[in-house]
């Protein structure tokens, strides 16, 4: 009984520590949205007609990702992303679509910025897609930070 409740103990204060920072750092679940990429390359996603060429997300697709977080498509009101953004080469599939939440510090005006900061620096060669594609796929915050406040 005394390991059973040292297990409890340690799993309940892993979930204090990490359920907090994940929360406030305005991730995606990996399960739900672990990010999907067409088949653009750098030349193609830097055209300046690349975007309009691409069609919008389809009723399926937007119910589906909404789905996966427990939302009622019907109820939702707030704002869809793409994780790998369009202007990166990211897909419509629901795969990498998600419902980024509201938040004053890491909301959606940020998560465009980077997205924006990131085509760019791709588009003058200073990083590769795979690179720009993988930094926001892995952790945006993260990204953010880097290239957004860090101005690399």
């Amino acid at each position: 009984m005394t390991v059973r409740k040292a297990w409890l103990r340690c799993m309940a204060a892993a979930a204090l520590i990490g359920v907090p920072s994940y929360a406030a750092a305005q991730l995606p679940s990996s399960f739900q949205t672990p990010g999907n990429k067409g088949k653009a390359n750098e030349a193609q996603i830097c055209a300046a007609d690349f975007e309009a060429s691409v069609k919008p997300i389809a009723k399926w697709q937007r119910d589906q990702a909404l789905e996966r977080y427990g939302k009622r498509p019907e109820d939702f009101t707030g704002e869809l992303d793409h994780l790998i953004p369009i202007g990166l080469g990211g897909s419509n599939d629901p795969d990498n679509i998600w419902p980024l939440p509201a938040n004053k510090d890491m909301g959606p005006e940020r998560k465009e910025a980077l997205d924006l900061k990131l085509h760019q620096m791709v588009c003058d060669k200073t990083l590769t897609l795979k690179a720009a594609q993988d930094a926001i796929k892995k952790d945006w915050v993260k990204a953010y930070n880097e290239y957004v406040n860090g101005a690399k």
